[in-house]
């Protein structure tokens, strides 16, 4: 039996997610080099608004508050459904409990609600500079389908 369970994230929660993985999200880009460090937090919670336009309400989109087996929140999730697809656009263990094999355990639980709802296939965007949780992915079965280079002059 697994550890960890997913309960559907809470409209008036929504805002502090949104604005934690806005602040993750643009430091990300500008540490890829994607986005420059003076625009990227406007444009993140920009992406945010577009994607999310109904916060926890969007259609196709499932936002899930992960906990452990104590029901202590120690992260979130969110996931997109498209085509017998989802595609995970955020993972979010909490600093102080990552490192303990929660990211493997959420993804075992993340396949077994896939293959419940008709799912074949799970996707996701890592960022190169994230090597633990290329690890991870990889570790789980995931493999790699597109790489984006460049080298900075």
């Amino acid at each position: 039996m697994s550890k960890l369970r997913l309960v559907p994230m809470k409209q008036e929660t929504f805002p502090v997610f949104s604005e934690a993985l806005s602040v993750d999200y643009a430091k990300d880009k500008v540490q890829a080099g994607i986005w420059d460090k003076e625009d990227a937090l406007e444009q993140a919670r920009f992406e945010m608004v577009h994607l999310l336009s109904n916060g926890v309400m969007t259609k196709d989109h499932f936002l899930w508050d992960i906990l452990d087996r104590k029901d202590e929140k120690i992260g979130t999730l969110w996931v997109f459904e498209e085509k017998n697809t989802y595609f995970i656009y955020d993972i979010m263990i909490f600093e102080a409990f990552q490192n303990q094999g929660y990211g493997s355990e959420l993804l075992r639980v993340l396949e077994e609600k896939a293959r419940q709802a008709g799912i074949s296939e799970i996707g996701l965007h890592v960022f190169g500079h994230n090597k633990r949780a290329f690890h991870v992915y990889e570790k789980m079965g995931f493999e790699t389908v597109d790489i984006n280079m460049r080298k900075v002059l």
